[in-house]
């Protein structure tokens, strides 16, 4: 790192040192959040996933971590062309048992050309990088015409007494994990007929499937309105 290093890659630099020291027990530490909170959004992304996997798909796992997601994605479907990515090396090394490929890197520049996959898989990524919707560009911009991104996140709850029922929870994911819970206008998502957006916990977690045709530019974000509606309504593709 230099003076004149972006803020970014200031973030990046931390998030990956991080993560790489809490490598050795980040799949117990996963568990207890899908437990607490994260499940039901995780659980969505699984349906969503189910419905598009199939033999030689083209299948990114951006921010995979240790690789739980990815080992997720070889029981639904164990023909996949799968790619693995991740900032932290550490964390890669504990995917060794997958016996797919593996690239360290950052998802907000995918070292991967245009319309590279098929399917982005991304779960409790966005909200740790600097910028969310930047990662979402990408995860669009390697997606293949026709195919689908579909990512989890830690969100803020709208009600204020949903927030406050919450906030020792949410200090102690963004102080051990550098997890920040993104507000409704900051949510990377575009409202239409390729896409979804479902909220759970109150608010408190996020699942998101967005199609090619999709974009998260902030000029285009839909308005709080759309959000309200997709969160009561459960709306799925």
């Amino acid at each position: 790192m230099t003076p004149d290093d972006p803020p970014e890659a200031a973030v990046l630099q931390a998030v990956r040192c991080l993560y790489d020291g809490l490598s050795e027990r980040y799949e117990e530490d996963r568990a207890r959040w899908l437990q607490v909170a994260g499940g039901p959004a995780e659980a969505a992304m699984h349906e969503d996933l189910a419905a598009v996997l199939r033999p030689g798909a083209r299948v990114l796992a951006a921010g995979c971590g240790t690789g739980a997601l990815a080992r997720e994605i070889l029981r639904l479907e164990p023909a996949v062309d799968l790619t693995l990515l991740d900032a932290s090396t550490a964390m890669l090394a504990q995917s060794g048992d997958i016996g797919m490929r593996r690239v360290v890197g950052d998802v907000m520049e995918l070292p991967f050309p245009d319309d590279a996959f098929d399917i982005v898989v991304s779960a409790w990524v966005i909200e740790t990088v600097a910028v969310p919707a930047r990662a979402v560009e990408e995860y669009l911009r390697v997606l293949a015409p026709g195919g689908l991104v579909v990512y989890t996140f830690c969100s803020l709850p709208d009600r204020w007494w949903t927030r406050a029922a919450t906030s020792h929870l949410r200090a102690r994911v963004n102080r051990s994990y550098a997890g920040d819970f993104i507000p409704s206008e900051r949510i990377p998502w575009h409202d239409c007929a390729r896409s979804h957006l479902v909220r759970f916990r109150g608010g408190l977690t996020s699942e998101v499937a967005l199609g090619k045709c999709c974009s998260v530019d902030e000029a285009l974000l839909p308005t709080g309105s759309h959000r309200i509606s997709a969160e009561r309504n459960g709306k799925r593709r």
